[in-house]
């Protein structure tokens, strides 16, 4: 079957023939990178730094730029150690794109002398080949690196900031955004960023050259003309070195080492290599290609230096001879192959820099470095489509070719080629393209070829880039369900996405495997690769083992971990949140696309040795479009991961033309039009695999055999195609010529165009176009590999020339239920031209099989029944006009858009700048912040609108905000973009305004604070229900005050703050966070710590993110703006990050019935816009208070394991914090201060709270830093700037400390919601809304009537979230605890950070509080005084029949050193024993910490501990005896922790442990002095549980070490007299 495919011999395997004539094209063809052209080269020289002077004294320099002979000078800066010379020169030259990419800027620093030649001080070189393959061929705010050439082994002399771009004459230069720090010299060099330059030697070898074409004197054919005499010519960094000439010979043999001598590493990553023809008097190009160092080097820690072969180097270009391309992408004709090695001397000083030689070396042989084979290629072809009438208007063909083929004699013109298909005849589909029938089966083109053995290259990449495909397809099934919202649970795309981990594990063990042990492979020797194997195989074998086994590592660590579906930041999200689960989902998925991206840099960038195969299609004989497939990707194995991704899989390649008719005078770049379209399938293995080809057909494809001829066969098929074209969007048109665009589908050999419409940039179509076709295929096929469909979107101008617009291409819905209810849901799909989006189009396509009933109850015509033989016919009426089913076509509404621009944050790259917001047809503008020194807040920043779109949830348009730069002369830069795919979550309710009234009439502030005596009427409760209501509904505990005498106050607030204007603007969803509550002491607090410790509010995460809260975005949403798309990779994006846009959007259904007056749930009308009453964005001034409590758990880095930790903060460009300040020898200092600053907003709206290590010979290291905006904490509606006290009081340690009294709050609350003003009738009542509220009379005394008003409005706001339509959580008294990150070590918790912050605002007349004072009290002796009175009912549970025992009891506080005894005593039947023995522990406790303090002297430092005040009783068994006497004869224990314990019973009866766990919890701390029993409790040693096992009473006594020395008592029964405190 396969015989005539196999080569006897290379020479033999030349055997066979592609055209009768030559197919490549003259040399008066147009090559546009060959032609001269006028550029310009800007310099624009900045600033030096770091230069080292050898006259530092007076520090004169200037700077030489020489480019082509061409020289120009700056000026000369005096006395400037670092000059700023911003100069800017203009290089004009009249050259080709080949020519430019092959000179080199020298740039040097110049030192004048006085009667002396100028010093050099530095030089540079910058090749400008690297500055064309930037992003607009330029380089922006860049440090070149000086060198001297004297001394290269010195290092850098300095650092020379440059712009340098290459333009077209007559264009305009694009500013780039600089999205880092400009200042950071490292990450802005002209080199690979964190190297060092040093002299390095590339030693470049060139063995011979294989297969160059002759065409010196003819057409540059290979089978033309005379063998040329040729030498090779290498470029490196302006550098260039030429090998001896080789006489008459298209396989030379060179032989020849050239030496380089120059920096590594270099800004230059091409050494560019020229085979020249020395016939004439001009050095003709024959063929080129490059080795690109940054592909062949490794700069991480497994890394090597350049270095490759000796192995091939294929070389491509056009089809002229003296007109190849740059690099080896840009031609599809091979121009034979190079073999070279390239081996990197570093450091290297035996000659001076920039040297060059050229030396001779010994001949090899190839066959002594690889083994070669014969290989075959099968290609069957099922489709040839869309070929462009205007390249092939009759016949066409389709050949492949690999490298170097050969014809024969052209009397062998009757033998079939069989890579070749021979003439077709081309029907037209369309006034554009036409198609290829087969009417009979599909060709197989075939293809032998002996290469080299190089597979081991491929099957490694490819294992590889099997794990990766299977990674991302993974994530992109993944997002596409999250943004359509199909699926049940996120826990099911978590599983998803474990899975995907568990294959990557997977399939890393196979790959080092197969690294490990290559010889089980099945089509691979141990001798292929001994040799084969290259010293950078070798370099890159081991990198990508090392590599893959450090992420191995780290996914088996984290499937230990006790989450199996989080990383290290997931664990704080709450699992039984569906919010926080789809946040868990994109997380996982963003750091799952990481992990794709990390194994994709793994795979080798070099070529594998092999030539690409190429795909041509002939117009006769002459080649005229063309597409390079990879043998990589479509190579076989026996290991199915090792195969090529596209092996024996139908694929659709789109071929490109030659030479396009339409685009003749531009470059190549610059066409996008498609030559022919191709659905193939390709196979390429040995000789001895070629049976396997067969199990790659599809099911019921059958491979036919006949004089060597393959083809193809299948069953026919109806198959229908629906396209439902809806309306597209066209982006950047041109306004001054209007478009009429028309949508075409290209679908198999069938193509249908829509109506035009005209002179629109939104075009609506609405038209289902439907295609049949019968085809050979089956569905299976249909459904494992639909055939994809190719959508264009054309402009028709007058002259009925269509101009592409667009194109994008899709796959199908398979479904074959046709009717239109089960028809795919519309989708946007973006169209481009190159990387370039241009618009989008909302369609969908679905393809379905005709039954088989219909198709015999359809009457065909001739032609339509030998469908092969001119085309098939459409069965419907090709000028009826189907319009969309109703449940395809979206529901557009009026909507109304308001927008309030607040300001930009951290944007420095723009001058002027303003936003625009893009949805659908809209587009809405900001006013340009014309100063932004002053105020980087919008002007005018309120603005509405209103639109037409269908925002429900499958078709809603997406928003996009666009950040512009505008410049002089009405030209905008873009800098940053926002994109918000559904605008739903800006879409808020109105609700009429009469509606709002009656429902807010009907309802009240509930709370079990108050009482309802009648609808009107609420009784306030007294002070514990108080405290219970409020633990209900804010989970606030509030301390019960005992009476109060009336005192005169002695002086009050001298007035209360004007009204400020709080709104919401949308709600917003928070993962729920716990909040630690503690209990509350029954005696008033003497100073802060202990509320703090007892009854303070403690946020155990971020003010911010706790529920309810909002995250204090409801006043405006803070928008990440992104110089690109997003990837979803972190670091990437942070690369893209250009600034922050504060503004808040509202989108409503406008407009509302004309009898209706529309307001939000917050009363605004809305006919004056959502943000009429919105707070202005001016700049104002405000008192900050910082209250620095503690930090705990902070991370060292000191071999000690301690830090010495102080404050800064920073806020603008202001710093505060005092390093002498700092803590010694801690993880867990107590700081207990307070830092007072007066900040401007906006100018210093970001508040970063950083704790820096005091180090006394080093510098200070940052341990950790948290931020802060300081704009959320006072326009958020929660009014986060001052805390709800839990009482009013106006004197006392609990004085309220807001500079606004509770019922101005109330009335401002009221206001800003409109509600009418509260009223008080007397000092008891609050009438709120027409409800009111009412102290009772049996109240607490206060020390005045305007206090018991105030606790009153104070109790309602601390419900005002209970109030329906407009009631929201307002922010308590609090303590928030903050995570501390170092951005040196991202996402890694380098600790936590207590503290509160108190604003106030300093442009109003109010009267600020004065401050609380927080310092921590000293650490306090006491001692303890335990008195064991008695012990009742003991249970034994060992020995039931046990009723008398001698029992003892001993106790201990702290460490276990303290432990104490009773005597022993026998215990009576009676259930009654009584000691009556007094033990006495001393002890140092720390108030602010609630702990005890423990110092142990070590051998060489003091070790201190501090633990909880716990005391620990146990009633012991005296006839037990143990070797350890805390085993084994327990009867009982009790455990008392002094800060929070139960407040015990007076009667043994009552003593139970439920009694205990439901009562009363007091400090001893506070009360002192107590005499109670307590249950005592036994664990179970089967169950773990605890059990009764009697009771004890207890009297204990805590008294100041100075107080008990007045007092002194002994120990046991020494003195019955106990004093009472």
């Amino acid at each position: 079957m396969y015989k005539s495919m196999r080569s006897k011999s290379p020479e033999k395997s030349c055997l066979q023939k592609l055209a009768v004539r030559p197919t490549y094209r003259t040399e008066t063809d147009y090559n546009p990178e060959a032609t001269p052209q006028y550029f310009q080269v800007s310099v624009n020289v900045l600033e030096a730094k770091k230069l080292a002077w050898h006259n530092p004294q007076s520090a004169n320099s200037y700077v030489i730029i020489v480019l082509n002979k061409k020289k120009h000078r700056t000026s000369i800066r005096k006395n400037m150690t670092e000059p700023s010379y911003r100069e800017s020169f203009v290089f004009e030259m009249y050259t080709s794109i080949e020519e430019i990419r092959q000179m080199c800027l020298w740039l040097a620093v110049m030192e004048p002398r006085c009667c002396a030649p100028p010093r050099l001080l530095g030089e540079a070189n910058v090749d400008l080949g690297s500055i064309w393959l930037q992003t607009h061929h330029q380089v922006f705010h860049k440090w070149a690196q000086l060198c001297s050439p004297r001394d290269p082994a010195a290092g850098p002399v300095g650092f020379l900031k440059v712009d340098i771009s290459i333009i077209y004459r007559g264009e305009l230069q694009l500013l780039p955004v600089i999205a880092s720090n400009v200042e950071d010299r490292e990450e802005s060099l002209l080199l690979p960023i964190g190297s060092e330059q040093q002299r390095a030697n590339f030693l470049i070898t060139i063995y011979s050259a294989f297969g160059l074409p002759n065409g010196t004197h003819c057409h540059g054919d290979k089978r033309y003309g005379k063998p040329p005499s040729t030498f090779v010519k290498v470029a490196f960094c302006g550098l260039v070195a030429k090998t001896a000439i080789q006489q008459r010979s298209t396989q030379p043999m060179y032989c020849e080492q050239i030496s380089m001598v120059e920096l590594f590493p270099n800004m230059n990553q091409l050494i560019r290599f020229e085979v020249c023809a020395a016939d004439g008097c001009f050095n003709k190009v024959l063929a080129s290609t490059y080795l690109k160092l940054g592909q062949i080097s490794h700069d991480g820690e497994n890394g090597f230096l350049p270095t490759f072969g000796p192995s091939l180097l294929h070389m491509y270009g056009s089809a002229c001879s003296n007109t190849v391309g740059v690099t080896s992408e840009d031609g599809p004709f091979h121009r034979g192959a190079l073999l070279v090695s390239l081996k990197t001397v570093v450091p290297y000083y035996k000659q001076h820099l920039r040297a060059t030689s050229v030396e001779p070396v010994g001949h090899i042989r190839p066959d002594n470095h690889w083994i070669s084979g014969d290989y075959c290629v099968f290609c069957p072809l099922l489709e040839i489509s869309m070929v462009d009438n205007d390249l092939v208007p009759k016949t066409c063909g389709v050949a492949i070719s690999m490298g170097e083929v050969y014809c024969e004699q052209r009397a062998d013109e009757g033998h079939r080629k069989l890579y070749y298909t021979g003439y077709l005849d081309v029907t037209k589909s369309s006034t554009v393209y036409g198609h290829v029938e087969f009417p009979n089966a599909f060709p197989v083109l075939q293809l032998a070829t002996r290469l080299p053995d190089f597979r081991f290259r491929m099957f490694r990449n490819n294992m590889i880039n099997c794990i990766v495909q299977h990674i991302e397809s993974t994530t992109r099934d993944i997002e596409e369900r999250l943004e359509s919202c199909d699926y049940t649970s996120p826990m099911d795309l978590l599983d998803q996405l474990s899975k995907v981990i568990d294959d990557t594990a997977t399939g890393i063990v196979k790959f080092l495997e197969f690294i490990e042990y290559p010889s089980f492979s099945k089509n691979f020797s141990e001798s292929a690769l001994r040799h084969c194997g290259t010293e950078l195989d070798m370099k890159q074998n081991d990198l990508q083992k090392e590599e893959m086994i450090k992420i191995h590592k780290n996914l088996m660590k984290r499937k230990e971990s006790a989450s199996e579906i989080t990383l290290h930041s997931m664990e704080k999200l709450p699992k039984d949140s569906f919010i926080g689960t789809k946040k868990l989902v994109k997380i996982l998925l963003t750091e799952t696309k990481s992990l794709g991206q990390s194994m994709k840099n793994l795979m080798s960038k070099t070529t594998e040795g092999w030539p690409d195969l190429v795909i041509w299609l002939l117009n006769g004989g002459n080649r005229v479009g063309f597409a390079k497939i990879p043998p990589a990707d479509i190579i076989y194995s026996p290991i199915s991961e090792q195969s090529g991704k596209n092996c024996g899989k139908i694929q659709t390649i789109y071929l490109k033309p030659l030479k396009c008719p339409r685009h003749i005078n531009t470059l190549p770049s610059s066409c996008y039009c498609i030559a022919a379209k191709l659905e193939l399938i390709t196979w390429m293995g040995t000789f001895r695999d070629k049976s396997a080809f067969d199990n790659f057909m599809p099911q019921g494809y059958k491979v036919r055999v006949k004089d060597h001829d393959m083809c193809v066969r299948a069953s026919t098929m109806m198959v229908e195609c629906r396209a439902f074209v809806y309306r597209a969007k066209i982006s950047e048109a041109n306004e001054s010529t209007p478009i009429h665009p028309f949508l075409r589908i290209n679908f198999m050999n069938s193509v249908k165009e829509t109506q035009v419409r005209e002179k629109t940039t939104t075009p609506v179509w609405n038209q289902v176009l439907r295609i049949h076709r019968i085809q050979f295929a089956n569905s299976h096929r249909l459904n494992i590999s639909p055939p994809t469909v190719l959508v264009e979107v054309n402009n028709c101008d007058i002259e009925d020339k269509n101009e592409l617009i667009g194109r994008f291409e899709l796959t199908p819905v398979v479904d074959d239920r046709a009717d239109y209810e089960y028809a795919p849901k519309l989708r946007w799909y973006n169209m481009t031209i190159g990387a370039e989006v241009t618009g989008q189009v909302l369609m969908s396509v679905q393809v379905l099989q005709v039954p088989e009933k219909l198709l015999k109850s359809t009457t065909y015509s001739p032609i339509e029944e030998t469908f092969f033989a001119s085309g098939i016919r459409d069965f419907d009426n090709v000028d009826a006009i189907e319009p969309l089913p109703n449940t395809l076509i979206p529901k557009y509404s009026t909507y109304k858009v308001d927008i309030y621009w607040w300001g930009l944050r951290d944007v420095t790259v723009t001058r002027k700048p303003c936003v625009v917001l893009e949805i659908e047809d809209l587009t809405l503008k900001s006013d340009i912040i014309l100063d932004k020194r002053n105020s980087c807040n919008f002007p005018n920043g309120r603005c509405s609108h209103t639109f037409e779109a269908p925002l429900d949830d499958t078709h809603y348009p997406p928003l996009s905000i666009r950040l512009y730069d505008s410049s002089t002369f009405g030209r905008t830069l873009f800098f940053g973009t926002y994109v918000v795919r559904n605008p739903l979550k800006y879409y808020v309710n109105w609700l009429p305004q009469d509606e709002r009234e009656a429902s807010l009439r009907r309802a009240s502030i509930m709370s079990s604070s108050f009482t309802e005596v009648r609808q009107s009427l609420y009784i306030r409760k007294s002070g514990p229900t108080i405290k219970e209501s409020i633990e209900t509904f804010s989970n606030i505990a509030i301390p019960v005050k005992a009476h109060v005498k009336p005192r005169k106050w002695g002086r009050l607030f001298s007035r209360r703050e004007p009204d400020e204007e709080e709104y919401t603007l949308l709600p917003m969803f928070t993962s729920k966070e716990k909040n630690t509550v503690k209990e509350v002491p029954s005696t008033e607090h003497k100073d802060w710590w202990m509320r703090y410790l007892y009854s303070q509010q403690i946020y155990d995460s971020e003010l911010e993110l706790q529920s309810g809260f909002s995250k204090f975005k409801d006043w405006c949403s803070t928008l990440k703006l992104y110089n690109g798309n997003k990837t979803g990779i972190p670091e990437k994006d942070e690369q893209l990050h250009c600034g922050y846009l504060k503004a808040g959007i509202a989108i409503y259904k406008w407009p509302p019935p004309s009898s209706t007056v529309a307001v939000s749930p917050y009363g605004v009308e809305l006919n004056k816009g959502y943000f009429n009453d919105h707070p202005n964005n001016e700049p104002a001034t405000f008192l900050v208070r910082v209250y620095l409590v503690k930090a705990f758990n902070l991370i060292s880095k000191d071999f000690t394991g301690k830090t010495n930790p102080y404050i800064v903060l920073t806020y603008g460009n202001k710093h505060v914090g005092d390093r002498n300040d700092h803590i010694p020898r801690t993880l867990n200092p107590i700081f207990g201060k307070m830092i007072e600053f007066s900040c401007t907003l906006p100018e210093d709206y970001l508040l970063t709270v950083a704790l820096y290590d005091y180090d006394e010979n080093q510098s200070d290291e940052m341990i950790g830093s948290t931020q802060i905006d300081l704009e959320d904490r006072v326009f958020s509606k929660h009014r986060a700037r001052v805390g709800l006290s839990l009482e009013y009081n106006v004197m006392g340690p609990n004085k309220w400390r807001d500079c606004i009294k509770p019922s101005a709050i109330l009335e401002d609350l009221c206001q800003r919601n409109y509600i009418p003003s509260p009223v008080y009738p007397d000092a008891t009542t609050v009438l709120v809304n027409g409800v009111e509220y009412k102290e009772s009379e049996k109240e607490k005394v206060y020390a005045s009537p305007v206090e018991r008003k105030e606790n009153i409005c104070l109790t309602l706001l601390h419900n005002w979230h209970t109030l329906p339509i407009c009631g929201y959580q307002l922010v308590p008294e609090h303590v928030e605890t903050r995570t501390l990150y170092n951005t040196s070590k991202p996402g890694l918790e380098m600790g936590k950070l207590q503290m509160w912050i108190d604003i106030f605002p300093l442009d109003s007349n109010v009267c600020v509080p004065s401050p609380i004072d927080i310092t921590p009290r000293k650490i306090e002796d006491f001692e303890l005084r335990a008195v064991i009175l008695n012990v009742n009912d003991l249970k034994f549970y060992d020995n039931e029949k046990k009723r008398s025992t001698d029992i003892y009891v001993r106790a201990w506080i702290g460490s276990v050193e303290q432990v104490q005894h009773t005597d022993v005593h026998s215990y009576y039947q009676s259930g009654v024993c009584n000691f009556n023995w007094r033990m006495i522990f001393n002890f140092q406790y720390q108030h602010a910490e609630g702990k005890l303090v423990i110092k142990e002297k070590g051998p060489f430092n003091e070790v201190e501990e501090r633990i909880p005040p716990v005391l620990i009783v146990h009633v012991l068994d005296g006839e037990i005896t143990t070797s350890d006497d805390f085993l084994g004869n327990e009867l009982g224990s009790l455990h008392l922790n002094l800060n929070c314990m139960p407040r015990g019973v007076n009667l043994a009866q009552l003593c139970t442990l439920d009694t205990m766990d439901k009562g009363k919890k007091i400090s001893l701390f506070s009360v002192r002095t107590l005499r109670a029993w307590w249950p005592l409790k036994l664990i179970d040693r089967n169950t773990g549980n605890d059990k009764p096992a009697g009771s004890i009473e207890l009297e204990l006594t805590l008294l100041p070490k100075e107080t008990a020395i007045l007092m002194p008592l002994g120990i046991g029964r020494s003195c019955s007299f106990v004093p009472t405190v």
